[in-house]
């Protein structure tokens, strides 16, 4: 700047008629007072012309200058005198100037120099001993540590909302930001609270060189006293000793630092409402000042934004959570019905993961058994903004069904516009089977009390034509010609019987009569039964094993395992076929993998060619109510056969493969010991003495029993009700040997009989008789530990009547 100065001074006092000066700056020209001569030559410091040294050349680097000064060639020589004189006059006054120049630049312009050096690097200026501008300096220095402390307030906050945009945990952010602020406000101490929903401290971190822990000072504060004011103040609370303040508690608790000077401010949330607090303590300088609430103010505002995010990411992550492991589907879509959103549930449901399912519709779910306006009225629903409630029939990625209990939903923005769909859907597919089974089941039931009532009364006809055919054999001889129409009437009955029999079993109202038989004997009698309900086209092949051990087991429910299994092998062979019934024995090992235990197994066999079950079907076979036969079968029969095996102490195995039929194999504990057969019994030996009291609501029943036991030299008294029983009993009570009592009938039932009886005459014999087993019938075997001397199930015959009778009236008259 100095030299541009001389140069200034050399143009208003130079003579451009004896001095050329020429000035350039990076080749281009700053100043001249004539044009530079072309053929001058620059060597070092001087100029050539003609190799004649005609001027000076100066070069200032850090100015990137160039100076000529160069005397001017046509000067004429009567002038060189006068023009030395000047030169000389010239000098002189340019080393004046330059003089004064140096020296002003020495005690002015260098302090000021120096001031500004130090000023551009941000540091405070020293004194320069120049008064004037040591004033200056002490000026310059506050406005620069003003600025420098405005500059850390803003770097500071800038670094606080960087660290709530970075991804670490929730802890980590306040911890940094506490570090931040305590040294920004140059605190010892810095702490963050957080409230709950009563206003309690819930949760605590501090900052500073030594901070107990909650644990080391073994409690949560309580937040009373000056944390109780500043939970309740609207703005920051500034102490100056907190230990003299009014609302200080009086002590602090073991292990606390000691607080002096305070600095505190609540966070509001977003709806106004303190959700915890920021506090500073021990300003290393004093007390804090005003200018630290406004900077409070700011990292509360801050901080209190990064507690409402967390909280809020918290409820979020909990909520996805909620939803991804809930029980129930969770499908969301946007308004077009395209899937933004499934949970963990539904992946399980369906079959689909969520990357195959995402940005499809609902419809890649359809079974196709709704109909379009079943879908329409759905979208009708929830387009006008309603719910959607019913049941979803849908196929999964597999292609099997599935039954959903859906709801739908619609969720607007704030203009009202529907944004999203939500479906929440629950498989109620199982619930489905067991509430069709349980309607079947109902409905079985139903039909068995009617069957099982029916089968009653039909068993009091069997008794009544089973007991005659007994009495006409009475009139007549085997020779004789009826003899053979009495014992087809007589077989047919016990066949009708054995019929009703089964039925009670299947209502769960007969219970097993177990017995050693010859399993080929029952097998045989089926094959009877068989013969006139198998189509000719289904041939029938036997192969009975013989001397097949016996079995212990009861024959009437072997023949409907036979016959349940054999009418399914009907049913798979529509075209014709081959039934195969076969038997034989087996070793123990065969039971071994069944857990069974034994000497061995008689295993039957019953076989088909039919269309076969499918594998994935077969472990299913035995359930009840599963069936493969759709709109006819109940589901039962496979159920039965199990059941009745399975009571039998046996097992039964499945082999079938689609197209080329199916096999069952039944196992069946061998029992040592010889098949009963029915014994004759001779008339003269069941023949005893006695007045027997009959009761049931039967009038065909009470002529039998007096029929079949007259022959026997019994003497009966007839009672077709329990009352006309009672009043029997009461006027010939000593003539009365037995009562024989049926233990169903209207009005007063044959328990409440048998209570008034064994009131009014305790010592009188009494036998309970039913069409059901004792067993089947509730509360038999309680009124035989009561006093009842015998049970005779019906149909009965004259020989188990008689046996009976004779054994309980012997044992009573000793």
């Amino acid at each position: 700047d100095n030299l541009e100065d001389f140069i200034s001074i050399l143009k208003s006092y130079s003579d451009p008629e004896e001095y050329i000066i020429y000035v350039t700056r990076q080749g281009k020209e700053v100043f001249s007072c004539c044009r530079l001569p072309e053929d001058i030559v620059v060597k070092g410091d001087y100029i050539y012309q003609n190799n004649n040294p005609v001027g000076i050349y100066l070069k200032i680097p850090d100015k990137s200058l160039e100076v000529f000064l160069i005397k001017h060639l046509k000067i004429e020589p009567i002038y060189r005198e006068l023009n030395a004189i000047v030169s000389t006059f010239s000098i002189a006054f340019i080393g004046m100037l330059l003089g004064f120049v140096l020296l002003t630049r020495k005690n002015l312009i260098e302090p000021i120099k120096k001031v500004m050096r130090s000023i551009q690097k941000g540091e405070c200026a020293q004194p320069t001993g120049v008064k004037e501008i040591d004033d200056m300096v002490e000026v310059v220095n506050d406005a620069l540590a003003s600025l420098e402390l405005e500059n850390i307030e803003k770097e500071t906050l800038y670094k606080i909302a960087v660290d709530l945009s970075q991804p670490v945990s929730f802890e980590e952010t306040i911890d940094r930001i506490l570090n931040r602020a305590r040294v920004l406000l140059e605190a010892e101490y810095a702490a963050l609270a957080l409230y709950d929903e009563t206003g309690k401290i819930s949760w605590l971190r501090a900052s500073g060189p030594v901070v107990p822990t909650v644990e080391e000072i073994g409690r949560m504060p309580e937040g009373s006293g000056v944390l109780e004011l500043m939970r309740l103040s609207l703005k920051p609370v500034r102490i100056k000793d907190i230990q003299e303040h009014e609302a200080f508690s009086g002590a602090f608790p073991k292990g606390h630092p000691i607080v002096r000077s305070f600095l505190g401010y609540p966070l509001f949330g977003r709806h106004g409402n303190p959700i915890g607090a920021i506090y500073f303590a021990n300003k290393r300088t004093g007390e804090f000042t005003e200018e630290d609430e406004d900077i409070l103010i700011a990292i509360a505002s801050n901080i209190a934004i990064a507690v409402e995010r967390d909280r809020e990411e918290k409820e979020i992550r909990r909520f996805k959570e909620i939803i991804d492991t809930s029980f129930d589907c969770i499908i969301i879509t946007d308004q077009k019905g395209r899937i933004t959103y499934v949970n963990r549930a539904f992946e399980v449901l369906t079959g689909y993961k969520k990357e195959e399912i995402l940005g499809k519709t609902p419809s890649v779910l359809k079974s196709g058994l709704h109909t379009k306006d079943f879908y329409s009225n759905l979208w009708r629903t929830i387009l006008a903004g309603r719910p959607w409630r019913g049941e979803l029939i849908n196929a999964r990625k597999d292609g099997s069904l599935y039954t959903v209990s859906t709801v739908i939903f619609p969720v607007s923005n704030e203009r009202g516009e529907i944004e999203n769909f939500v479906a929440v859907q629950r498989d109620i597919t199982e619930e489905k089977k067991l509430y069709e089974q349980l309607l079947r089941a109902q409905k079985m039931e139903a039909i068995g009390t009617l069957a099982g009532g029916i089968a009653h009364d039909f068993k009091n006809l069997m008794t009544v034509i089973l007991g005659y055919t007994e009495v006409m054999k009475d009139y007549i001889k085997p020779e004789d010609t009826l003899w053979r129409q009495v014992e087809i009437i007589e077989k047919t009955a016990q066949r009708g019987a054995s019929l009703a029999s089964k039925i009670l079993s299947v209502t769960k109202k007969e219970s097993l009569e177990m017995k050693v038989v010859d399993v080929n004997r029952i097998v045989r009698e089926t094959l009877e039964i068989l013969e006139r309900s198998i189509p000719k086209e289904i041939e029938i092949k036997v192969s009975l094993e013989e001397d097949l051990p016996s079995v212990k087991a009861d024959p009437s429910q072997l023949q409907q395992v036979l016959l349940n299994l054999a009418i399914n092998a009907k049913e798979a062979m529509p075209e014709g076929g081959t039934l195969y019934i076969g038997t034989s024995s087996v070793g123990k090992e065969n039971g071994a993998s069944n857990g069974l235990r034994g000497e061995g197994f008689v295993r039957i066999t019953v076989e088909d060619t039919g269309r076969g079950i499918a594998k994935e079907l077969q472990s299913r076979i035995f359930d009840p109510f599963f069936t493969t036969k759709k709109g006819s079968g109940t589901g039962l029969g496979l159920y039965i056969v199990h059941s009745i095996i399975s009571a039998h102490n046996g097992y039964i195995n499945l082999y079938s493969e689609p197209g080329k039929g199916t096999k069952f194999n039944i196992y069946i504990p061998v029992f040592k010991g010889t098949p009963e057969e029915e014994k004759e019994v001779d008339l003269e030996s069941l023949k005893g003495s006695g007045t027997v009291l009959v009761v049931d609501d039967e009038v065909d029943i009470l002529n039998l029993v007096e029929d079949l036991l007259k022959p026997l030299g019994y003497k009966t008294l007839k009672a077709k009700d329990g009352y006309e029983a009672l009043e029997i009993l009461r006027s010939k009570r000593d003539e009365i040997d037995l009562v024989l009592l049926d233990m169903v009938m209207p009005k007063l039932s044959g328990r409440e009989v048998f209570q008034q009886i064994k009131n009014m005459a305790p010592e009188m014999p009494v036998v309970l008789c039913s069409g059901y087993t004792a067993d089947g019938l509730a509360g038999v075997r309680d009124l035989i530990k009561e006093g009842a001397k015998a049970f005779v199930q019906k149909p009965f015959t004259r020989a188990s009547l008689g046996v009976t009778l004779k054994r309980v009236i012997s044992r009573s008259r000793q």
